[in-house]
């Protein structure tokens, strides 16, 4: 099941186009985070887990007071793109990422999406 945060980031992702806007990604390995800030705000994050260079994305999230700038869509390529030129195997869980691969379906390889059987316990 998606929550209600998750839809609404998806709902943004497909009517915003993504911002170039400055802002840092810091990975937090212990928490299992990449945190994004903007002048020294953190407004968002994805959770991952890590196992033997596989990353599994888990859940994509952005505070509602800097939701509809494109921050979603440009947090989740960023994401990728750190993933994809550390050489990592990605699994896909985030319903978030799910939206954004099909939108940009150039991002999918390596990745590997979550099977369709087992979408229905979470999000």
């Amino acid at each position: 099941m998606i929550s209600s945060e998750q839809r609404a980031l998806i709902e943004e992702m497909e009517r915003t186009a993504p911002t170039e806007g400055r802002f840092s990604i810091t990975r937090d390995d212990a928490a299992g985070l990449f945190v994004a800030a903007k002048d020294d705000v953190e407004f968002g994050g994805v959770l991952f887990a890590e196992s033997d260079g596989q990353v599994l994305l888990l859940s994509t999230s952005i505070l509602p007071a800097f939701r509809g700038q494109g921050l979603a869509t440009e947090l989740t390529r960023r994401v990728l793109n750190l993933l994809r030129a550390e050489g990592k195997s990605v699994t896909v869980r985030c319903p978030v990422f799910r939206s954004f691969l099909q939108h940009y379906p150039e991002y999918e390889q390596p990745l590997h999406e979550r099977p369709e059987s087992d979408r229905n316990e979470d999000g």
